[in-house]
């Protein structure tokens, strides 16, 4: 069983005290193990502070999970001002305030996926009924989703535009759901993922049958560019394209100029 809370003080008791009241929980819920005592040699004091380490009897989980945080974070030696736990409906939103925000966020949000998969391996999912722990600092979830949503919607007008698909950005799980769900109402295109393991990307394409938004005015049997023409190649086929297949590129080879791949900075210069 992991520990949920380690604290430290001058004596045992004083160790003890400091972690109970981190967590404000009640003595008879938790049990304590020293893991310094805080003596030196012939049990004269020595400077080192007492340390302890608090283990769960019946403490809530809500509780479980702020002490766990708490405690990982300071392992990292990091600091934490505050932890709040929001139950949510399929999940435990732990919002974390610390000085330390870039370095717990890290590039694209990866040492923080870290340390959300280690959480929910710490905290066992029969305590959290199966809900995940979904960890957040300086509401970067929020600006990333709100940042996701703006990119999916610029990229989906594009490909109704052009009739192209597009590669977006390597994206965890919970981004790649952002953009599927934002984009599900949009007749115009459709959404896949593409690649192997945790990090994939998302495939927007135009939706079968519909061919690039034209202009007003422009009728389905007006002449087509030559982009139409290369794609029909030598076939000699008149008809629309929405009788041609889309297109799409091998994952494991580089774009060519006829299918782009962009990320999010693209939309924002």
């Amino acid at each position: 069983m992991n520990y949920i809370y380690e604290a430290e003080g001058k004596t045992k008791g004083e160790a003890e005290q400091m972690a109970l009241a981190a967590l404000d929980v009640k003595e008879d819920e938790v049990t304590f193990e020293a893991v310094s005592s805080g003596k030196g040699f012939l049990g004269i004091v020595s400077r080192k502070p007492t340390i302890v380490r608090m283990f769960s009897k019946s403490v809530p989980v809500d509780k479980v999970i702020k002490g766990t945080v708490i405690t990982l974070i300071r392992k990292m030696g990091l600091s934490v001002d505050q932890v709040t736990v929001v139950p949510e409906e399929e999940s435990y939103l732990v919002q974390i305030e610390t000085e330390d925000s870039a370095i717990l966020i890290g590039k694209q949000g990866r040492t923080l996926d870290s340390l959300q998969f280690l959480m929910n391996c710490m905290v066992d999912s029969r305590l959290r009924n199966n809900r995940r722990v979904v960890l957040d600092v300086a509401e970067y979830r929020e600006r990333r989703k709100l940042r996701l949503t703006k990119l999916a919607k610029a990229v989906a007008d594009r490909v109704a535009r052009t009739g192209q698909s597009v590669l977006l950005e390597w994206m965890n799980p919970y981004e790649r759901r952002i953009v599927h769900l934002s984009l599900e109402p949009d007749e115009r295109v459709t959404t896949r993922s593409d690649g192997n393991g945790v990090y994939k990307r998302v495939r927007v394409l135009p939706e079968r049958g519909r061919g690039p938004d034209r202009e007003p005015g422009r009728e389905r049997n007006d002449r087509a560019d030559k982009n139409d023409r290369g794609d029909r190649g030598n076939s000699g086929n008149s008809g629309s394209r929405d009788s041609q297949p889309i297109k799409e590129r091998d994952f494991n080879r580089l774009p060519n100029s006829s299918e782009e791949e962009v990320d999010d900075r693209d939309f924002n210069r």
